[in-house]
Order: C-alpha cells, then sequence, then structure tokens
C-alpha cells in the first residue's frame, strides 16, 4: 500500500529511502506480489540495498517460494538463498498457551476445560483460534455469565465446523503430485505440459469439494491463478468423470492410461 501512494503522490525516492536503509525488513503475505510486476521489480532493488548493507530481512509466505506462482525467478532466487524454513500449525500443548495468552488479553475468564476444548476443537490454525476466543468474549460481556464447557461447545459448534475443514489443499497437492509424478512446485508453477495440467485440474476439483474455499481462494492458493482457470478446471474434470473417460498422461515410469473415476478413487483414498 505505502508504494502505491508513493507512486501516487510522485515521492518513490521518500519510499526507496526509508525502506532500503532499515536494520530489519519485516513482510507477511509476500505473495502477494505474484502478478504484480512493477511491484516485484521495486522490491528487488529494495532487497538487494538491505542485503548488500548487510542488514536481515524476514519474509512470511502461504507457500514455498518455488510454489508461488508468477513471482520473478530473480525474486524467486534471492528468498531461496537464504534460509526457508517451514512453519507447521501449533500441538495441542502450544495451542492451549495460545488461548491461555489470548484470554487473558481480552480479561475473559476460562476454566481448564473449556481452554482445552477450544485447543483440541479448533486446529487449522492461530487466526482461527483466536476467532473463536473472540466469539466468547463477545457473548460472555453480553450475557456476563461464566463461561461453561456446555456454553462455550455450542457457541463455537458452527465456527468450528466452518473453520477446520477435514482435508486440507496442501494434502490433496502432495497426494496429486504423487500419483501423477509431478512435483507440488509443477502444480503451483504456470507449467501447462499435459501431466502437469491434468495433476492441477484434479487439485482444484477435490479441493473444491472437500473444502469450503471459493473458487478465488483456491486459484490463490494454487499459485495466484485466476478464479476462471478454476472454474474451467473442476468443469473439465467433471466432464471427464460424466464419461469415465480415458485419461493418459506421461510420468517417470513411462506413459499411463486411467479411466477418471479410477483416478478419482485413488486420490480420495489417499486423502480421506
Amino acid at each position: 500500500n505505502q508504494y502505491v501512494i508513493a507512486l501516487k503522490t510522485h515521492k518513490l525516492d521518500v519510499f526507496r529511502n526509508r525502506f532500503r536503509n532499515l536494520d530489519i525488513l519485516a513482510i507477511d503475505d509476500i505473495h502477494f506480489l505474484a502478478n504484480k510486476n512493477a511491484m516485484q521489480e521495486e522490491f528487488l532493488h529494495t532487497f538487494n540495498s538491505i542485503d548488500l548493507a548487510g542488514k536481515q530481512i524476514i519474509l512470511a509466505s502461504d507457500a514455498h517460494p518455488k510454489e508461488i506462482g508468477q513471482l520473478c525467478e530473480k525474486l524467486v532466487n534471492r528468498f531461496v538463498s537464504g534460509m526457508v524454513v517451514r512453519i507447521d500449525p501449533p500441538d495441542f500443548e502450544m495451542r492451549v498457551k495460545i488461548c491461555a495468552r489470548r484470554a487473558e488479553q481480552l480479561k475473559l475468564t476460562l476454566s481448564p476445560k473449556v481452554l482445552e476444548f477450544v485447543a483440541d476443537s479448533v486446529t487449522s490454525g492461530v487466526r482461527e483460534l483466536e476467532g473463536s476466543l473472540v466469539k466468547l468474549s463477545a457473548y460472555a460481556a453480553l450475557s456476563r455469565a461464566p463461561m461453561t464447557l456446555a456454553t462455550a461447545q455450542q457457541i463455537l459448534n458452527e465456527h468450528i465446523t466452518r473453520t477446520d475443514p477435514v482435508v486440507h489443499t496442501s494434502d490433496i497437492a502432495a497426494a496429486a503430485a504423487d500419483y501423477f509424478g509431478v512435483t507440488v512446485a509443477d502444480i503451483h508453477s504456470n507449467k501447462k505440459d499435459r501431466t502437469v495440467s491434468l495433476a492441477r485440474a484434479f487439485v482444484m476439483y477435490l479441493t473444491r469439494r472437500f473444502t469450503r474455499m471459493s473458487y478465488p481462494e483456491i486459484g490463490r492458493v494454487l499459485g495466484n491463478k485466476n478464479h476462471a482457470t478454476v472454474i474451467l478446471a473442476c468443469r473439465k474434470v467433471e466432464q471427464y468423470l460424466t464419461a469415465n473417460r480415458e485419461l493418459k498422461w506421461r510420468c517417470r515410469s513411462g506413459c499411463r492410461l486411467v479411466c477418471a473415476k479410477d483416478v478419482l478413487d485413488a486420490l480420495t483414498q489417499t486423502i480421506a
């Protein structure tokens, strides 16, 4: 946003002077640079300036740098030249501690049983945990009654169902990559060869089927693809399944020819 404002107000020099002389630059959701060529070029120069000065750069993304679609190769190379670390979702004990700390910040009194219930029920991420506690806090403020386990279960029933899908996109992508003989990075990329396109189409179809993600959300997660691309892929897979068409692709072991329904059954069994 600050870059856009600097462009509109003709203050790029001020912007560059500020950000290229930082001791530490920390940016969340760096994957949003995808498809923004001018912004990528600007960030590349900023990255180089800070790096050459021996300062620190910390970036967070929802995917490995090589899995971010339409991100220029120079930036990808810069990103992977540092330490790339996968941050897994917190385990049960950590979720309990997060709930306790957040409840304290909200001045919300919760028993150990309620904290454990929330931590055990919401496993998809920290933001969902915080959302659950905010919901409990709002109810407690309105009702002015102690938060019992039964009350918490009743309040969070819908929230838990909506935010904690049984299957995650990463699981589907990994299963499809293994089945079709490609990599997860290939699925997130813009490669259009037969095998990768087929694997990507099934990932989009299964993500739509097993999660509550919208077409735009699926496209963003799978390398910032346009939502129309996702819709088209889902329709194509549906056509394959309706006709039970024989699908042919090439993998490391040679050519494979499998009926669409058999492909779907194999992938479903893997991710279920």
